[in-house]
């Protein structure tokens, strides 16, 4: 899960690379320690002769600027490791590439939007093959309005919430990251589909979460967009973005004066790996499968062999 700012790329699991990764279990509780576990298991039962590799879901946004990166708070704060780390890094770096091979374009030449959004949810502004901004940030709870995380709301509103509710560390941990987003709003589900069949029988906090939702995710690529100085592709991936035409078409809607100009049949006919823009369309859209179990085979290959 977490590879903290110093791994840039998969690697061969050492004595050196195994202390890392626990030491940085304080920034990932609920994943590194499990992740550790599997590597002590594997070792018992095959030997150190079984070479392991990690693969981290931060490693693709780690080269970030630090102008992306280092939040404006008292700077020693990101000196003890509180900054922008970024995470689904496997599939963005995965659909980039795959874009490039769509596109039949060097990878090098394309300013990329990826839209991440499963039931966790994140943005990624790609330029020469390299993240240099993305939405989720010191956890995954930061950026898009998501399933069951909040994204990105006023921090006062939980300092609020501590002096006059008297919330406590836990209590705000599990508000945030497990009642809030489509399913805090709507009061129905975090799955989308769900959403959509309770927006058609009239409920009226389904459809606000997906105004919300819709909301977000607009304005975050126009974040992305500016930060790249302009968009070549935009590209869906994860359980929502490849199964939600609705969603696709929302937000293909508001880069119109872009240019972007959606096939509308192409886009509701469940695209898989497809341009989904018209043929005149200044910015290429794709829906693409996100593969990270085989990019993560290909890292081991290239580890192992290169």
């Amino acid at each position: 899960m977490h590879g903290g700012k110093n791994y840039h790329d998969s690697i061969q699991i050492t004595p050196e690379v195994e202390a890392e990764i626990e030491q940085l279990s304080v920034l990932a509780p609920v994943h590194n320690p499990v992740n550790l576990e599997g590597i002590r298991a594997i070792r018992a039962i095959l030997g150190d002769q079984v070479p392991q590799v990690a693969v981290f879901d931060t490693a693709f946004h780690a080269q970030m600027p630090d102008r992306a990166a280092i939040y404006p708070i008292p700077y020693e704060l990101s000196e003890q490791g509180i900054r922008r780390y970024g995470f689904h890094g496997t599939s963005h770096r995965y659909c980039a590439g795959r874009t490039a091979e769509l596109l039949e374009r060097p990878l090098s030449e394309l300013r990329i939007v990826n839209c991440h959004l499963g039931n966790g949810g994140s943005l990624a502004a790609i330029r020469d093959g390299r993240s240099v901004s993305t939405t989720m940030g010191f956890t995954p709870l930061d950026g898009l309005m998501m399933g069951t995380r909040a994204g990105s709301i006023d921090p006062s509103i939980l300092i609020h919430l501590i002096r006059q509710e008297g919330y406590t560390a836990d209590k705000l941990d599990y508000m945030l990251n497990q009642a809030s987003g489509l399913l805090g709003v709507s009061g129905v589900s975090n799955d989308m589909r769900q959403i959509d069949k309770a927006i058609a029988e009239g409920n009226p906090r389904a459809q606000l979460a997906l105004d919300i939702y819709m909301h977000d995710l607009k304005a975050f690529i126009g974040a992305m967009v500016a930060v790249l100085g302009g968009m070549d592709a935009l590209v869906f991936t994860a359980g929502v973005g490849e199964n939600a035409p609705n969603v696709r078409a929302g937000a293909c809607e508001a880069f119109g004066y872009m240019g972007l100009k959606l096939d509308l049949e192409k886009n509701a006919a469940r695209p898989r790996d497809e341009v989904i823009s018209t043929a005149d369309s200044t910015v290429k859209v794709l829906v693409i499968h996100t593969q990270e179990d085989w990019a993560i085979a290909r890292d081991c290959w290239h580890v192992l062999n290169d």
